[in-house]
């Protein structure tokens, strides 16, 4: 039988095409089989119209996941991340006219905090800058997915117990391929090129000669307790040998468990986040958390929200300036002032009942101008504050504080990975 030319090349592409949909069937049938573990949260995905059924997305189960698609995901599941219509919102690097805006502006715009808080969940950080950008086709890795979900959802890392930084750096060594490095002092630290970068899927940790171990910065504290947090939860968590694996992409399919592990989180009623009393605390002061049984201090230059941590109903503080400095103290609306005389007896420090509440406010006023030492030091600039060298000291049991230096320190700890 002879075969025209034209006859034979429609032989040819049927076959092509035969085979190409036999190869697409069968890479489907193997997604549907391996990634089966997937198939009740990406049912529930299809059940709340974030997905198709499990047979129409297997063959997309293995792909990788864009942070637009992880922001239309979160956006259809949790339809409480909403803004006011009108509401103009500037995201770095999605402009108005962009196809993502709208979604973008809704789950980001909606983080506690907001807009400052919406640094926290973004694709790339400079905080020293206090820039940041939000990149829509960025293909997320797991740390990235840990990120930008710690950032979105506050209260998987607040349902963690209180711990001090012992604890904190001993539970964090059981991520074994989460690097901590560790520097002798915090100029060292501060010449790091991942310090203050929370998309660096590495630890910084200072340990200083016969001082207490501290965590390099308050972001490597947002690092550890998002670990922890969403490991503790169940939500993203090391496998059995310890590896969390940071820098491996994210899939689909896996990126449907975890979000549908979220929703469960929140009691299977989507999410509604209920300010914590942090977010109340007026964003101006600056935050020192006062411990049952632990003493502290530090240099200050800003007005002071004094929290009660385990729920303390008194706190001990003392200060020392080389000139008099007074104190405004404000618990429940009620204000109280302290001279300096009072204030810098460091072996018998003042007293504050917080009555309830969960922080006083606490402002510095410098005696010779009557202003609050925050606007002296505009006037002045640094240097005033160097040479006022005000020291706050306060605990949450009574303390000689003239003492104070001699009662952190402690014994090394070893156990930190160099």
């Amino acid at each position: 039988m002879n075969y025209s030319r034209w006859h034979m090349m429609l032989i040819t592409v049927l076959s092509f095409s035969l085979f190409a949909t036999s190869t697409a069937s069968a890479a489907t049938t193997t997604n549907a089989k391996k990634y089966k573990w997937a198939k009740p949260a990406v049912e529930f995905m299809a059940s709340h119209g974030v997905m198709q059924s499990y047979e129409e997305e297997a063959d997309r189960l293995n792909q990788t996941v864009s942070k637009a698609e992880l922001t239309q995901m979160i956006h259809t599941l949790f339809k409480e991340f909403r803004v006011e219509p009108d509401k103009k919102i500037e995201i770095p690097g999605v402009p108005e006219e962009s196809t993502y805006y709208s979604i973008f502006r809704d789950v980001y715009g909606s983080i506690p905090s907001n807009p400052s808080g919406m640094i926290a969940a973004a694709d790339q950080i400079n905080y020293n800058g206090e820039t940041f950008t939000y990149q829509p086709s960025k293909s997320l890795s797991r740390w990235d997915l840990l990120i930008a979900l710690n950032a979105l959802f506050p209260d998987v890392r607040y349902s963690l117990n209180e711990m001090d930084t012992k604890e904190i750096i001993t539970k964090v060594n059981s991520f074994r391929d989460i690097p901590k490095r560790t520097f002798s002092s915090f100029e060292t630290y501060d010449k790091w090129k991942f310090a203050y970068q929370p998309l660096a899927p590495e630890l910084g940790i200072i340990q200083e000669k016969k001082q207490n171990v501290y965590l390099g910065s308050d972001l490597d504290g947002v690092k550890t307790y998002a670990m922890l947090g969403f490991s503790k939860a169940g939500i993203m968590k090391p496998d059995a040998k310890g590896n969390f694996y940071p820098n491996q992409k994210v899939t689909l399919a896996e990126t449907a468990v975890i979000l549908q592990r979220i929703y469960n989180f929140y009691g299977g009623k989507g999410y509604k986040h209920q300010p914590t009393k942090d977010e109340l605390i007026p964003r101006e002061l600056n935050r020192e958390y006062v411990y049952r049984n632990s003493s502290h201090g530090s240099l200050i230059s800003d007005n002071v929200a004094l929290v009660s941590t385990d729920n303390i109903s008194t706190a001990y503080l003392a200060i020392s300036a080389t000139e008099p400095v007074d104190l405004k103290v404000i618990v429940n609306g009620e204000s109280i002032t302290y001279s300096y005389e009072q204030l810098s007896v460091l072996d018998a420090p003042i007293m504050i009942a917080f009555d309830g509440a969960d922080y006083a406010e606490v402002y510095p006023i410098l005696r010779r101008t009557g202003k609050p030492i925050v606007d002296q030091g505009e006037i002045e600039g640094n240097e005033f504050f160097e040479k006022l060298d005000l020291f706050f000291y306060f605990s949450g049991k009574w303390t000689d504080f003239s003492v104070f230096n001699t009662l952190w320190e402690d014994e090394s700890y070893e156990e930190f990975e160099q």
